[in-house]
């Protein structure tokens, strides 16, 4: 079952120069209890997606979809108000760089506390006529530190934002995110600029989260290696457009689309294959400027499979989930034979 899904997202952006288009028809499905990586490179539009899902665009956006369901939810019906209820409740978000989100004038308590989900009266009432005694606040706050791995919650909740690391003040960021216990939690590349040591403790988190809570996670990275083993649907997005999306499987052992081929070469593999200083292997070119995007496959000035039908937007292909958006993809023989079909 989907959790969140969206179709054919597009967001312009009004510019001096006019509208651009930044994301052009993306879609993405989230199914519900997964982990789901949202993968490309920086500038490819993902944080935009994400401000999208939240409602956090500004003025000069122009956010259209043919569908954008939370559960079901229609995300394009709700009011700023309506949308500003949901989130925190139901949709959290982390921030890749937690310093620059968190209040650098409060301590850490102050910060926490302003984000526990409020106590109803009647809870308050029911407790005082059972004589139970409400779970005190700063209870409340350490038992979420020691969830995300905050052994010294003393001195990390008497402490400022830049007292702190950037693992912790992350790791606060967790916390804060999961208080209310939130179905979607959209991290956006949450280990940026971080130690190796930090970075697989931070993952490390956001799985047991995923596997003890059933807490769905959509990670945002631009670093395909990092984030590929513990996602269980993999979508990839260049310049905008969604260009490849399948279980973690179909997308490793059976890559379809350039752009998914190239950013699994991109994978450090260290063993005896490798020759001593040899080349790592990129794929030729830049992501284009926002103000000078190709038409039709944005990929296309950097793609070997290039030819004159990429100035099109290539119909997107659907085999058992897998979904490819390429004139040109890498078929086996039943995929041949679909296609052909289809045609």
């Amino acid at each position: 079952m989907a959790l969140l899904d969206i179709r054919n997202l597009s967001i312009d952006i009004s510019t001096a120069q006019g509208k651009v288009r930044v994301i052009d028809k993306a879609s993405l499905t989230i199914v519900d209890g997964s982990i789901h990586g949202l993968v490309g490179e920086s500038g490819s539009g993902k944080s935009l997606i994400a401000k999208a899902i939240l409602g956090l665009h500004n003025a000069n956006w122009t956010v259209t979809a043919d569908r954008m369901f939370l559960g079901a939810t229609d995300l394009t019906k709700l009011s700023a108000n309506d949308r500003r209820k949901i989130m925190g409740k139901e949709i959290a978000m982390i921030f890749q760089h937690p310093r620059s989100y968190l209040d650098p004038s409060k301590k850490i308590f102050s910060q926490i506390k302003e984000v526990l989900p409020t106590t109803s009266v009647k809870k308050l009432f029911l407790s005082k006529i059972k004589r139970v005694p409400e779970q005190s606040t700063q209870q409340r706050i350490k038992e979420l530190l020691h969830k995300v791995g905050i052994q010294n919650d003393q001195t990390v909740l008497a402490s400022y934002p830049h007292e702190l690391s950037e693992g912790i003040c992350q790791k606060v960021m967790i916390a804060m995110a999961i208080a209310n216990n939130p179905s979607l939690i959209i991290a956006d590349e949450p280990t940026t600029a971080m130690e190796a040591v930090t970075r697989a403790q931070i993952f490390r988190l956001l799985y047991k989260l995923n596997q003890l809570h059933s807490t769905t996670i959509l990670l945002l990275s631009n670093n395909f290696g990092s984030i590929s083993n513990l996602s269980d649907y993999i979508t990839l997005i260049y310049s905008g457009q969604t260009v490849e999306s399948g279980s973690y499987k179909q997308i490793i052992n059976s890559p379809m689309h350039p752009y998914t081929e190239a950013m699994i070469k991109t994978i450090l593999e260290f063993d005896e294959s490798i020759s001593h200083k040899s080349q790592l292997y990129t794929l030729p070119g830049n992501i284009p400027s926002a103000n000078q995007l190709p038409i039709g496959c944005r990929l296309g000035p950097r793609c070997p499979r290039a030819q004159r039908s990429c100035v099109t937007n290539p119909e997107p292909l659907n085999f058992k989930g897998h979904v490819i958006s390429c004139h040109f993809p890498t078929l086996d023989e039943n995929q041949h034979a679909n296609t052909s079909q289809r045609k």
